[in-house]
Formats: C-alpha cells, structure tokens, sequence
C-alpha cells in the first residue's frame, strides 16, 4: 500500500502558481521545490487540505479564492500622494517601501496621474483566484 499524506506530516512538493488568466506567479519545478508542514497555517488552507490523502508522485490542480489566501483589494489601503514626494521615474507597478508611523510597509504603484500617484498597501495578489498544480515529491511522517 502506498503512503499517503495526513494532515501531521511534512511535505515536499514540487507547484506551480497561477492567475486566472495563465500568467505563472511562481513555478518551482526547475528548482527546489517547496517542504510545508500541513498544520502550518501560513498556507491557504485549501492548498494544505487538498494535499491530504495524495501519494508519492500524484499530482492534482487546486484552486484557492480569494478570501481563501490574499484576501481583497481593500480600497481604504489606497492613498494619493504628490508625485514630487517619489523617486523619479515611479512607474506604475513599482513597488516602493514606505514608513507610515515607524512602520516600514510594502505599497505599489498602482495609477500615475499629471502630478501625483495612487498607492495600494494590499497584497499584489489581493483579489486574484490561484490555481496551483501541485505535484508531491515526498512525505516526512512524525
């Protein structure tokens, strides 16, 4: 009988993360791939749960939404700023870094206009549906 995965072993697994619309988010099959522990709740839980009951070698699509993993793009993380107050040449889809109250956070650039720039503090990915092609390589037993 093959071994399958539970929800207390460690994994590696070898995945592809895509958009909706096909553009690769991250593909590890060309290098190391990922070891996760299954309770380890930094991962979308669809994508921990989906790995629960596959063998050696099994290879399967999992899609995470959403709220399941980056949440939404949150409009109240959104704030114009003069594009003076930028480095030069800001383009949109930078990512810049910003101290707001002694805390250092990550925003993008997400529209340039004549003279300021709207920036968004949400996730890159918030609002986009993952599809993850997952592929287990091995699996650790406690």
């Amino acid at each position: 009988m093959n071994q399958q995965a539970t929800l207390n072993d460690t994994v590696t697994v070898h995945y592809t993360a895509r958009t909706r619309e096909g553009g690769v988010i991250e593909d590890t099959v060309k290098r190391k791939p990922l070891t996760l522990n299954l309770n380890n709740q930094d991962y979308a839980q669809p994508l921990r749960t989906n790995i629960v009951s596959m063998q050696i070698g099994d290879q399967k699509v999992v899609t995470v939404n959403p709220d399941q993993q980056f949440g939404y793009r949150d409009p109240n993380c959104q704030i114009s700023v003069p594009l003076s107050g930028l480095p030069a040449g800001v383009r949109e889809g930078d990512q810049l870094s910003v101290k707001i109250q002694n805390e250092e956070i990550d925003v993008w650039v997400i529209q340039i206009l004549a003279d300021e720039a709207v920036l968004d503090a949400s996730h890159p990915l918030a609002g986009e549906t993952i599809e993850y092609t997952i592929q287990l390589v091995s699996i650790e037993t406690p």
